[in-house]
């Protein structure tokens, strides 16, 4: 979402206050060793009983007749794909464009109403069903969801006016090399903590240049707090959050002195909780990158060699979205 910066500039009714909210539960991850970096100390700094059909309301033979062909085509290819999920979990990996086996790490976050936002922004997710089985003859649900909610991306028309919006960004731009720079310990003794320029240079010092088009990813450890109502945002009692970002120098660095199609978080904000201006934000998006917000389980994907995928949406001048983030390892 936008930087909590922005907050001072909006008003805020004295009875609104931060929700108690218990963030989202984070499925399972695959096992894979933690790659975390012991860095220099430096100085910068988550069977409902059916329901009664309603009076009045009957189902005709033939649309008996037509729900009970479309459930027996729904078993059927519920059984086929969960084969092959099933597949493909026993076997933990699936076979890669270049013929070895990969591993699919999901990077995002389950998004529900208890969902830790930046609440003087951004309103809490709602979901409802609106349409039941018994009933209607399927499942639905409305949502009422901010683009800027759970593990979502920020487009460049985000933060500039004129510049592509969601459904323009090119699908070239959302399969590409994933890189992960580790400050988790850093941040674990400065809640502060952002990417700087020293962070990237040493991550090359190991594995050379960052790749061209490539996507950098900040793993902070902070994903682990999604669950602990009120450590996500960790808000102090002034109303000021205190979690990781990246800094404005770094932002500048991946612009102008590298190819990178954007650069993402494990937290709520690319430029950090505490940050008084936008200007990670200012710096990236303006320049036609991307970033990804609230992304999951860094820790499972390698710090190179692994391709990202982005499941976003494509609503038309969206600023934003949900996506599902998949590391191919």
């Amino acid at each position: 979402m936008c930087s909590p910066a922005l907050m001072r500039q909006v008003h805020m009714p004295a009875h609104i206050s931060p929700p108690h909210v218990h963030g989202a539960v984070v499925a399972e991850r695959a096992h894979a060793p933690q790659h975390e970096e012991h860095e220099e100390h430096e100085h910068e700094h988550g069977g409902a009983e059916p329901v009664a059909a309603a009076p009045g309301r009957r189902v005709g033979r033939r649309s008996l007749f037509r729900m009970s062909a479309i459930g027996g085509a729904s078993v059927a290819a519920t059984a086929a794909l969960g084969g092959v999920a099933n597949a493909a979990t026993a076997a933990g990996r699936g076979a890669g464009p270049s013929g070895r086996t990969q591993r699919v790490v999901d990077l995002t976050h389950e998004l529900g109403e208890d969902f830790p936002v930046v609440y003087k922004l951004v309103e809490q997710p709602e979901i409802e069903q609106i349409k039941f089985l018994d009933v209607d003859g399927f499942n639905a649900n409305q949502l009422t969801i901010n683009e800027h909610s759970g593990t979502h991306i920020d487009v460049p028309g985000h933060f500039s006016p004129g510049a592509p919006t969601l459904e323009q960004l090119s699908a070239e731009l959302l399969v590409v090399p994933l890189v992960v720079i580790r400050i988790a310990d850093r941040a674990a003794r400065d809640h502060d903590a952002r990417l700087t320029v020293t962070d990237i240079r040493r991550w090359e010092s190991r594995y050379g240049r960052l790749p061209a088009r490539s996507f950098v990813a900040v793993d902070s450890g902070w994903w682990r707090r999604v669950n602990t109502p009120g450590a996500f945002l960790n808000e102090d009692s002034g109303g000021t959050f205190h979690f990781p970002g990246i800094s404005p120098e770094a932002a500048a660095f991946l612009v102008e002195e590298r190819n990178v199609v954007g650069a993402g978080t494990d937290t709520s904000s690319l430029d950090g909780g505490a940050a008084a201006v936008p200007l990670t934000h200012q710096t990236l998006l303006p320049a036609g990158k991307y970033g990804i917000e609230n992304l999951a389980a860094l820790d499972s994907a390698p710090d190179h060699g692994a391709l990202l995928v982005v499941g976003a949406p494509k609503h038309r001048g969206g600023f934003g979205g949900q996506i599902r983030a998949l590391a191919l390892v």
